[in-house]
């Protein structure tokens, strides 16, 4: 950035937040580094202090420079969607980054012609990793299936999945999506500044999927060059609108030192589109207008085509220190990584399937893909459990399942150069035309199988898992995982195995606890109720719930979570729409808004609802003692001349029934075991019903 004019500024406390940031460098600095840095210190200030070198101000243009090489290692993280992106979409990337870093790009015609002169030639070059840590052969791509493909705001957690030693590879992340908790910005990237304390576990660079290269998936008007602006930072450079604190507040990038470049004209705030010819800070000396065209602001990939001998000089600063990026382009190291080898590698095998789902009905197809990388595949071996054909050699074969089972998938992949193996085990569902499980059905989740054959949707922390100290009935419940680092829009359906109901008979019901209370009173999160009849393929919406119909049960605080019966809520929902059906499955959906946990417990689908009208103002209902061992008291404050008492299980079922009346009260337990039931009292066609828990 020029020198500046000399100002006495008299402005209010500017803060650096702009909106539709592209970039998430100087924020996940300062993130992990705020224990460190003073009061009102920015990142770039903090890692300035802490250089511990100078910077050779001096550069000579003239003449070839030696091609500094810098090993890379692509790790595509993905759940097998367009953000798996192909070796080729890679390697476009790679052409990019090396002609925008040797000046070869075909638009350098388009540099400013007061700009040409300082325009750079970086004399770097990027290529895959041949050699992996462990020593073997690899194409420089590593590929995993992982939900932290949508990367949660400030975490870093994508690199938990996989990192090579950052000393020697440049690892790049590739995932589907980087939050944010602005709503109105999307990040593409971030990088970690050279000479970061937690180097270790943070180095390299996390990038959107859809920017990268210029082929396949990629935003065109990206033009590859969101990774030209990463690198950029992972060599040291700052943004030419880069404020810094001036001791009193954060100055826009008119003023204080700005990207610490001499050559980069000042700019007031991050650019958008290309204005070519706008000069937005008059603070220079001489004032120049503002350049659009340099890869570190934030102007539309086409419109960018240049670093400055400046940033150059910078970088070179890094590149020739052994404590940060002169390890990267060693001799030593780019001979260990294998990156101006050829060899041939043998596969490493991986498939998935592109139905809607491996949970089907008998006599259904399943369609599979083949995703082996690493090496080409001369020899390709599937073997399907319970599948027809049972053994293929086609690269993307169907398969018909005819018989109700749960199945293996198996694939071996192999060239001259090696053979790999993948095998999924229950990895195919197939629902029998009639379920096995019969109404009456229930769950109180209190065993830690009682989800086995349930499907419950996870993503990173957040979605559906058992939670062993919450329970309404007892100690455990469901608990669909919610808060506010959760993705806006984000669903997580909890889908219970079929159930036959077709002999049940009506009355027949769908009910089930739960609890919730919202973050705040701006926005509430919802529970969907459905219902299929063909294993998946079409739903039914039966319910909608929020706080304003009856999901609501606690009092709006972060993190709610319920601590005694009374936080717990009740629905019931009629299935005689469906009492014919011998494979009804119902699922439970929570679609958040970033507030809280969604509690679920006590499921039941049957005749007896766990919980009826009641009629306080008419009776009270006690039941003595409780919990009880052999017998209990049935009482009523109100005299009746007989009335209908009937216990049923958690599934609903009905386990016993007699009529009492004030004289004789009393009911026989002995013969149910400890657990939690429902008493039912019918007095002249109204009904009551309490929880009665047995333990001897």
């Amino acid at each position: 950035m020029n020198k500046y004019k000399y100002l006495t500024l008299s402005l209010l406390l500017v803060l650096t937040n702009f909106a539709f940031a592209q970039c998430g460098t100087d924020e996940r600095a300062r993130l992990t580094h705020l224990d460190v840095l003073q009061d009102g210190q920015t990142m770039a200030d903090y890692l300035e202090a802490n250089r511990g070198f100078e910077f050779e101000e001096s550069y000579d243009v003239r003449g070839k420079k030696a091609i500094r090489t810098i090993p890379v290692v692509f790790h595509v993280v993905h759940q097998y969607g367009d953000e798996n992106i192909s070796k080729e979409q890679i390697e476009d990337q790679l052409r990019v980054l090396n002609e925008d870093f040797q000046r070869l790009n075909a638009d350098t015609v388009n540099t400013q012609p007061q700009f040409k002169a300082r325009a750079a030639n970086f004399n770097i070059e990027f290529k895959l990793a041949r050699v992996a840590p462990d020593g073997s052969c690899t194409e420089g791509i590593t590929r995993h299936q992982s939900d932290l493909t949508i990367e949660p705001d400030g975490y870093d957690w994508v690199k938990s999945v996989v990192m090579w030693d950052y000393k020697k590879y440049l690892n790049i992340w590739v995932v589907k999506q980087i939050l944010n908790d602005n709503p109105s910005s999307t990040l593409l990237g971030y990088a970690v500044f050279p000479g970061d304390r937690n180097a270790s576990t943070r180095d390299g660079i996390v990038m959107r999927s859809d920017r990268v290269g210029t082929i396949g998936t990629a935003v065109q008007s990206g033009a590859g060059r969101t990774l030209t602006h990463e690198i950029g930072h992972w060599l040291g450079l700052y943004h030419p609108f880069q404020g810094s604190w001036n001791g009193s507040y954060v100055t826009t990038g008119c003023y204080g030192n700005g990207d610490r470049v001499s050559d980069t004209p000042p700019v007031e705030e991050s650019t958008r589109n290309c204005p070519t010819g706008a000069n937005t800070c008059n603070t220079d000396s001489p004032d120049e207008v503002d350049m659009v065209e340099n890869y570190m602001d934030y102007s539309t990939g086409t419109c960018q085509n240049a670093f400055t001998n400046g940033q150059l000089a910078r970088a070179n600063g890094y590149l020739n220190d052994l404590n940060t990026r002169g390890r990267n382009i060693a001799a030593s190291n780019v001979s260990a990584t294998g990156v101006n080898t050829n060899p041939s590698c043998g596969p490493i095998a991986d498939f998935w399937h592109s139905s809607k789902s491996t949970y089907v009905c008998v006599g259904a197809e399943i369609d599979f893909e083949d995703h082996s990388y690493n090496g080409a595949i001369d020899d390709r071996t599937w073997t399907f459990e319970g599948g027809t054909p049972s053994v293929s050699t086609y690269e993307n074969p169907t398969v018909t399942y005819n018989t109700p089972g749960v199945y293996k998938v198996e694939l071996e992949v192999s060239n001259s150069d090696g053979t790999d193996n993948l095998v999924r085990t229950k990895f195919i569902t197939v629902y029998p035309d009639s379920s096995a499980i019969k109404a009456s059905f229930g769950e109180d989740f209190a065993a830690s199988t009682s989800v086995d054959g349930w499907q419950l949707g996870v993503d990173h922390t957040w979605g559906w898992r058992r939670n062993t100290l919450r329970g309404y009935s007892g100690k455990e419940c469901l608990e669909a995982l919610n808060d506010d680092e959760t993705p806006p829009g984000s669903r997580y359906a909890l889908t219970l195995p079929p159930v036959d109901v077709s002999n049940h008979g009506e009355p027949i019901y769908f009910s089930f606890r739960h609890a919730y209370a919202r973050r705040n009173t701006s926005s509430s999160d919802i529970l969907l109720i459905s219902a299929s009849e063909n294993c998946g393929d079409n739903w039914r919406t039966l319910k909608g719930l929020n706080y304003i119909n009856g999901l609501e049960t606690g009092t709006v605080a972060p993190g709610w979570k319920p601590y005694v019966a009374s936080h717990w809520g009740y629905t019931e929902l009629d299935l005689s729409a469906y009492s014919n059906s011998p494979n009804l499955i119902l699922r439970m959906e929570v679609v958040s808004q970033s507030g809280n946990s969604v509690f679920i417990d006590d499921i039941n689908i049957g005749r007896f609802p766990l919980k009826v009208s009641t009629y306080e103002n008419d009776v009270e209902l006690s039941i003595v003692p409780n919990p009880a061992q052999n017998t209990v008291n049935i009482n009523l404050n109100k005299n009746y001349g007989s009335f209908d008492v009937s216990i049923v299980d958690i599934a609903g079922r009905l386990l016993l029934q007699q009529n009492l009346n004030q004289n004789q009260k009393t009911l026989n337990t002995s013969d149910l075991a400890n657990g939690v039931y429902t008493v039912w009292v019918n007095v002249e066609g109204k009904m009551w019903s309490k929880k009665l828990i047995i333990n001897r």
